[in-house]
């Protein structure tokens, strides 16, 4: 492995999103506030799914979209990516974030995460992006990378031998919002363009959005502390208040004249959803020591749904997270349970 001199922009997104973004940006220029407009928190109650935008990030200008291709061997994979690389000048690969050489300490799980593909060089390496940053609660760190790596370190980092978990694999075919197929084969996957459009219609029942999805979010967090966190819904609440907080940072630069007030409505939900993950992870730990905190966890959401209520018409009168037409979103908490 080889670093670059200039590391990566970082956008302060999720695993998902932070690349996906980067992808975009230079994919379609002026659709660039498109992954900050959609930001929307969807659940559904029956399955304990989480979708995180309103509009389907993977479609792209022209009636193509974004959809996985899958390989079982590792030959195949980087043919089909370098075939990729040579039409469009960079690709999205799904990696293994537990096996990223740039991970600083002790790999946090084993999981999807989008990284960029943007050079294959005449002696076999590969030219790699990857702006995502964060500090996980076992001791590692990620920092944004950017570098050469060979042909083996690329696919070893790609790799999936046993495919993936249903959680995970729940979250791939989410991870733009609305679901996208699933593939026979999980070992090697990255992402094509290709013609055709992704429906913004989310599977099943009536999905929960706005406060009442905040409330089911904390059910689901407590059934899986007292799981011992088997689901990994810390996860995704980490990755809805990442997205959240992007889309406040985007609304506040943006150019746009808000008054003194509407400030501080939105810099008050930006607060929140940066302490959400601290408490979580503290409750987290006190679950493990046998000390649940149930209060905490529920008090935490509560505060955020009413800020968050309160900052609703502001967000959605600047484009902010405006649903989509779907017949199965609902913002009723009694609905889909």
């Amino acid at each position: 492995m080889r670093t670059d001199s200039t590391r990566p922009i970082n956008r302060g997104l999720s695993c998902y999103t932070e690349n996906l973004a980067g992808y975009l940006a230079a994919r379609a220029p002026a659709r660039a506030d498109l992954t900050a407009r959609s930001v929307r928190l969807a659940v559904d109650p029956a399955t304990g799914c989480f979708s995180h935008h309103d509009r389907a990030l993977n479609n792209l200008p022209g009636g193509r979209r974004l959809a996985y291709r899958g390989a079982s061997d590792a030959d195949a994979a980087l043919t089909g990516i370098a075939a990729e690389l040579a039409r469009h000048g960079r690709v999205l690969v799904v990696a293994d974030s537990g096996a990223l050489p740039w991970l600083s300490g002790a790999a946090h799980a084993h999981a999807p995460h989008l990284i960029l593909v943007e050079g294959c060089m005449p002696d076999g390496g590969w030219h790699v992006v990857d702006g995502f940053t964060a500090l996980f609660s076992g001791g590692g760190q990620q920092e944004p990378f950017a570098g050469k790596l060979s042909g083996a370190e690329l696919t070893a980092l790609l790799a999936f031998p046993q495919g993936l978990s249903e959680v995970h694999r729940a979250r791939n075919a989410l991870a733009f919002g609305f679901p996208v197929p699933a593939l026979a084969h999980e070992t090697y996957q990255w992402l094509a363009e290709e013609p055709g459009t992704t429906a913004e219609h989310l599977p099943g029942g009536h999905w929960l959005t706005g406060p009442a999805a905040l409330e089911e979010t904390a059910r689901l967090v407590l059934a899986d502390l007292r799981s011992d966190g088997e689901r990994g819904v810390l996860e995704d609440v980490w990755a809805a208040a990442q997205h959240h907080m992007f889309r406040d940072k985007h609304l506040l630069t943006a150019g746009r004249m808000l008054s003194p007030e509407d400030r501080q409505t939105v810099e008050a939900t930006t607060a929140k959803w940066r302490e959400l993950p601290r408490l979580l992870r503290f409750a987290a730990n006190s679950s493990r020591r046998g000390r649940p905190r149930p209060s905490l966890v529920t008090g935490a959401f509560t505060a955020l749904a009413e800020l968050e209520a309160a900052a609703s018409p502001l967000h959605a009168a600047h484009g902010y997270g405006v649903p989509s037409t779907l017949t199965n979103v609902s913002s009723h908490a009694g609905q889909g349970s």
